[in-house]
């Protein structure tokens, strides 16, 4: 039986605590705006750095019959270039006072193209462009957006939590940011961490910390008391494991495969659960909800493991007894995985419906 006494309380503590500081930091943008880009392309920029929220500062110029004049403590300068051709002269200047430059252009090609011909070429990374020759629908709005999200995180992991309290547009990749680095971090583990056991403080941890942090990009406010919110996570982080150690004790051989497997595919389950409850206006007092889901994506993980091709590979190899074994005890483990997560819910249920009293 897991013991919550194995975890490193005060390392969640901590992370609770980061994440009320970030609630409190104070994140700058300068958005410059070519005059010559359409309207259109003009009120998208500017709009989506506009916001209610008490930790962001935004300022705006225009350019290139502006004087530019960018505060030495903004944190990032966004350009919504047009057709004028001082865009990479003006994006390296600011770039020479160390602060980030983002050009999101209407026309790409035209703007990369000026911008060597000044002697200021754009740097690899710094320019988002509009797909030539497409509106700017709403598709290509929501697809510029998350680009836009994901470079910020990319670019700035000081404040990229403040960033997402302040853009909405920056939660959704801060998030899967995290779930993709925390899944990886659990598959290394479930390799590398030999004894019995040992894995599951560890892989515990860094899901719950996970979690706290999809929370918090959604602005859930956060702090050590509503730690024990976030508990029923282990019951869906002790369920993949279950099912990683029962197909690793059918097939030792394969254990590595399997157990890395699981701790990728059990905490990618468990983050993309968060990750679509938050998105859908839950709250940190209702996660227990996500067990539903989580329990039933465990069961897809199972299948997934034996679908990896270290795995095939290595079942082949070992003949065709080990196989049975393996394809028996896929299907044993995900029907543990379903009972595990209907009972895990009705306990979530049960738990609301006595909160609610």
């Amino acid at each position: 039986m897991f013991d919550l006494k194995s975890l490193d309380i005060k390392s969640l503590i901590t992370e609770a605590i980061d994440i009320e500081k970030a609630r409190k930091t104070i994140v700058s943008v300068h958005v410059l705006i070519d005059e010559t880009a359409t309207p259109e392309f003009q009120v998208f920029v500017r709009s989506g750095f506009s916001s209610a929220s008490v930790n962001s500062r935004l300022t705006v110029g225009y350019y290139p019959t502006q004087d530019i004049s960018v505060m030495p403590d903004t944190d990032l300068v966004v350009m919504a270039a047009g057709e004028t051709a001082d865009t990479g002269r003006i994006a390296a200047t600011i770039r020479e006072a160390d602060i980030p430059v983002l050009v999101i252009a209407e026309h790409g090609n035209q703007v990369v193209k000026s911008a060597q011909a000044t002697g200021h070429p754009l740097p690899d990374d710094a320019l988002i462009s509009l797909p030539a020759g497409q509106p700017l629908d709403e598709d290509i709005k929501g697809s510029l957006a998350d680009s836009i999200g994901s470079w910020i995180i990319d670019h700035d992991h000081s404040k990229r939590l403040a960033f997402s309290l302040a853009y909405p547009f920056v939660r959704r990749p801060l998030a899967k940011d995290a779930i993709a680095a925390t899944s990886a971090q659990n598959a290394g583990i479930g390799v590398l961490v030999f004894i019995p056991g040992a894995d599951m403080p560890a892989m515990t941890l860094n899901q719950i910390k996970m979690v706290l942090q999809i929370a918090a990009a959604y602005g859930e406010p956060l702090d050590a008391n509503r730690l024990k919110e976030v508990v029923p996570v282990l019951a869906a982080a002790f369920l993949c494991r279950g099912i990683g150690r029962k197909l690793a004790g059918f097939i030792p051989a394969l254990g590595f495969v399997v157990k890395g497997g699981m701790g990728y595919f059990g905490t990618y389950a468990i983050g993309q659960a968060a990750l679509t409850y938050f998105e859908q206006g839950g709250d940190i007092a209702g996660l227990a909800g996500v067990m539903s889901q989580a329990g039933g994506a465990a069961s897809t993980a199972a299948m997934k493991v034996r679908n990896q091709r270290a795995y095939q590979v290595a079942s082949n190899a070992a003949g065709p007894v080990v196989r049975r074994a393996a394809s028996k005890a896929v299907g044993v483990a995900g029907d543990i995985a379903q009972d595990a997560a209907r009972g895990a819910m009705n306990n979530a249920k049960s738990r609301l419906r006595r909160k609610r009293k």
